[in-house]
């Protein structure tokens, strides 16, 4: 008995780790975003406070596109700014760090590099500068992109996990039989009876 409630519970976790790792999947930065290990990247919340110091550092922010506007040589992405995942995906929530703009040399289609789409970019910090959000006065952190990063859309996956009452029920569990094996015998002839005793009459 000991031993099935054993591969049971070994099956249960064995299955709660599968769908973990279903769920999470592997950490896989995009080749275009990688740095080496020793490169140290500026964090956005220290630019924003002091743009000046970090002028010319790397760093790697994300978010979502605002608005997108082509000029004559580059391309200049507004960004809502959210925190990165190990992956360096942004993920979106109901409280942001601030609005950052990325300066990308040549053209990013804005049918592709749509408001709304998640990005990831990689370059240097530059002089922030003034800009509004609608009518309120704002200070843009910049980034020169040496890379950007478009995400692709990710649609929700439901995914349920459903118990049996029965697994908290050891009474009711099924406990496989000993196999007897019916083994058959070729049958005998059965030989006649001869009646030996004399006939009485």
């Amino acid at each position: 008995m000991k031993n099935i409630i054993n591969k049971s519970v070994l099956g249960n976790l064995l299955g709660l780790s599968l769908l973990s790792l279903l769920t999470t999947g592997c950490v896989n930065i995009p080749e275009s975003l990688q740095v080496d290990e020793a490169t140290q990247l500026t964090d956005f919340g220290k630019v924003r406070a002091n743009a000046t110091q970090y002028v010319g550092t790397q760093a790697r922010w994300g978010g979502v596109i605002a608005k997108v506007e082509n000029q004559a040589d580059t391309t200049m992405l507004e960004v809502v700014r959210f925190e990165l995942k190990a992956s360096t995906r942004p993920t979106p929530k109901d409280e942001t760090q601030g609005r950052f703009r990325i300066y990308h040399q040549g053209l990013l289609d804005p049918m592709i590099y749509k408001e709304g789409r998640s990005i990831t970019a990689l370059g240097t910090v530059a002089a922030s500068e003034a800009g509004k959000i609608g009518e309120h006065d704002y200070l843009y952190p910049v980034l020169n992109s040496s890379s950007v990063h478009l995400w692709k859309k990710v649609k929700p996956v439901e995914m349920s996990v459903f118990f049996q009452p029965y697994w908290m029920t050891p009474s009711l569990w099924y406990y496989p039989r000993t196999y007897h094996p019916h083994i058959r015998y070729p049958l005998r002839e059965k030989k006649p009876v001869v009646n030996t005793s004399k006939q009485t009459r």
